[in-house]
Parts: C-alpha cells; structure tokens; sequence
C-alpha cells in the first residue's frame, strides 16, 4: 500500500507490477490507484487565494489494471506492453511541490 504519493504514485506502481510480475512466474498483479482530493480542500482566504489551483486543475478519480509476463495465449489478451518504467529525482527540488494542511 502507498499513500499520499500524488501524480507519481501511478509511474512507481506500474513499475513495481512490472517487477513482480517478470520476477514470479505467472504472477498477475492487481495494481488499484485513486487520488481523493476532496480530502485536502481548503477555503481560500484573501491572502491564499492560490489553494484553489490545485481544486480547479484536479480532482478525485480512481483505476485498476491487472499486470502480467508471459501472457496465456488460450485466455489472456493483453492490450498494452510495458516496455520500460523508471523514476528519478532531481537534485535540489524537494521545494517544488509543497502541500499544508490547515
């Protein structure tokens, strides 16, 4: 379970499927993400007007998807391949995005 990873949640997820599922043969991996916004709405005051960006850019939402290797041919039909999948975390900016909770 990971909480509160935001827009990077869905990348390190699928990459994680992606691990478990070519490291253990004929392994699926159920991968569920949802964003629940609606938690952190906060009423804008004069001052802090900027609060409701975040409000009007995104919202609550949710998917699923099942991630597999080696696909059985009979019963399986993959729709889409996952090539490749990294992160990466640039030196110097852990200030960029930042969340306060009133």
């Amino acid at each position: 379970m990971m909480y509160q990873q935001g827009c990077s949640a869905g990348g390190t997820i699928l990459r994680l499927a992606k691990d478990l599922a070519e490291n253990n043969k004929g392994a699926r991996v159920l991968v569920v993400c949802s964003e629940i916004n609606l938690l952190c709405y906060q009423v804008p005051s004069e001052t802090e007007i900027d609060v409701l960006i975040g409000q009007a850019l995104f919202s609550d939402g949710a998917s699923a998807v099942i991630v597999g290797s080696d696909p059985i041919k009979t019963v399986e039909r993959p729709l889409f391949e996952l090539v490749f999948a990294t992160q990466n975390l640039l030196p110097d900016s852990g200030h960029t995005i930042i969340g306060n909770l009133n």
